[in-house]
């Protein structure tokens, strides 16, 4: 497997895991049932990618298209009918978690439709293959690559979130605030 299609198999993946902790963030600043809803879809991302990077394929992709769909609906909704200002979800993190969203649901469109043209073709591998290990460097580079990749994403997404504007800046950790402002 070469850095390039280790990248493309496991993007969805990570993106799947940065869909879900971008999800967990709004949730927390959220209200009402799409604080709920977020909390719920953000926890199914995160395990629904470590699961399927352990595996090496897109598991249920099925399941996992058709709550992607749900999920983009869902947001177009919220931000289309000005709820999500009321609800205090910021649209710049929603629309990254969108963005990963679409690329998984887009990935488990593809892994369906080779899936059923395997059928069509009578062919008894009809499901869908599993991703090589990964080993030696080239996979490496590429894994780690799409890892960066979801990163500058989820990042500044996070940061963007109530609760990463109510982080603690670092190097800030324990440390006392005199009444001159200096930090100790």
């Amino acid at each position: 497997m070469t850095a390039l299609s280790a990248l493309a198999r496991t993007w969805p993946m990570l993106c799947a895991l940065g869909a879900g902790l971008v999800l967990l963030a709004l949730a927390a600043g959220a209200g009402g049932m799409a604080g709920g809803v977020m909390a719920a879809a953000g926890a199914a991302g995160l395990g629904w990618g470590v699961l399927s990077l352990r595996a090496g394929r897109a598991l249920v992709p099925g399941l996992a298209l058709g709550t992607g769909a749900a999920l983009l609906v869902g947001t177009g909704a919220l931000v289309g009918s000005g709820l999500a200002a009321a609800d205090d979800v910021p649209v710049g993190p929603l629309l990254a978690a969108s963005v990963f969203i679409v690329v998984v649901a887009g990935h488990c469109a593809v892994v369906l439709r080779r899936r059923a043209r395997r059928v069509r073709e009578g062919r008894a591998d009809a499901a869908a293959p599993r991703t090589a290990a990964v080993d030696g460097r080239l996979p490496l580079v590429g894994l780690v690559a799409g890892a960066l990749l979801v990163a500058g994403l989820a990042t500044p997404a996070l940061a963007a979130t109530e609760a990463g504007r109510l982080a603690v800046p670092h190097g800030e950790h324990g440390s006392v605030v005199t009444d001159e402002g200096h930090h100790h």
